[in-house]
């Protein structure tokens, strides 16, 4: 059993050690004096390390992301230098100007060509996709918004034009500015079918909260689209709603003056005949298709303004 015993869990010592780890100590030392000596070497590494930090008047467990550390010894480790929280402040700072000015040197020929919109077209566009599946998704690309059918092409060509839901903020300046230029106050008794028109935007809205009701930032910002609509619907007319963003500037005056002149008194009377057929018609969902054709030539009229 001896045997057996010293075979398994023990050694001999005609035993081969040198497939064990080496240990910093001889576990045959009967007085372990290779362990003292090693925890000797221990406490010198500890009282160097603790000199080190006292010359430099800095304990190593004050160290702190809000303390700037300089190590310039010789014999001590790199470096080490912490930024302050003051700092990174600063360099935030820093990004968002180069951001801002990047956007104002090459504004109107990155931001205008990609980002601003028809505002009486956004209206439009909302209003076919009250007569759009759950599911139909916009893309923006530049200047024009095309209605994307639900399908597995849908999702191909989002990811070829690199285009995302959260494009839909862009329909913030445009819906305002539609609301101002077509909903003052006086047009209910003078055009009825112009509200009609933004009625069925509002339901289009509705439409792409159905579609995203998973995401709440997209739900949230929709919904408050629709209010936008819903000032001027029922003639509230709050100025307080609304707050200018970075793409307010972008429409200047002269550039909706040459939008809405695109939208002749013909064309319009046009758009409002069709939303009021669509809005009694049984089939709508087929019948848009005429109005989604006939919206496509004044897309092309609009980007050539903004392109320009």
């Amino acid at each position: 059993m001896e045997s057996i015993f010293h075979t398994h869990y023990c050694y001999s010592e005609n035993t081969t050690m040198d497939y064990l780890p080496k240990l910093p100590y001889d576990i045959k030392d009967p007085n372990n004096l290779n362990r003292n000596a090693h925890g000797e070497n221990m406490k010198k590494r500890k009282n160097n390390h603790k000199r080190f930090n006292t010359n430099n008047d800095v304990e190593s467990e004050d160290l702190s992301s809000d303390a700037t550390v300089e190590r310039n010894s010789t014999d001590t480790p790199p470096i080490l230098q912490l930024k302050t929280e003051e700092t990174l402040d600063t360099e935030l700072e820093a990004e968002l100007e180069k951001q801002v000015e990047n956007i104002g040197s090459f504004g109107h020929s990155v931001v205008a060509n990609k980002n601003l919109l028809d505002p009486l077209t956004v209206i439009i566009k909302l209003a076919i996709l009250s007569n759009k599946p759950v599911g139909t998704k916009v893309l923006i690309k530049n200047g024009i918004i095309h209605i994307q059918d639900p399908g597995f092409f849908q999702a191909i060509t989002r990811y070829v034009y690199k285009t995302t839901r959260n494009d839909l903020m862009y329909f913030y300046n445009p819906i305002q500015i539609a609301c101002k230029q077509y909903l003052h106050q006086g047009v209910h008794d003078q055009n009825p079918k112009m509200m009609e028109l933004f009625i069925s935007a509002q339901y289009g809205l509705l439409q792409l909260m159905e579609t995203y009701r998973g995401n709440n930032v997209i739900h949230l910002c929709l919904n408050y689209y629709h209010s936008l609509i819903e000032n001027s619907v029922k003639q509230i007319y709050s100025s307080a709603i609304f707050r200018d963003d970075i793409l307010t500037p972008f429409y200047s005056d002269e550039l909706i003056q040459k939008l809405n002149a695109i939208w002749t008194s013909e064309k319009q009377k046009m758009i409002l005949d069709m939303i009021h057929f669509l809005n009694d018609d049984n089939m709508a969902k087929e019948n848009v298709k005429s109005l989604d054709i006939f919206i496509q030539n004044v897309d092309k009229q609009t980007q050539t303004i903004l392109d320009t």
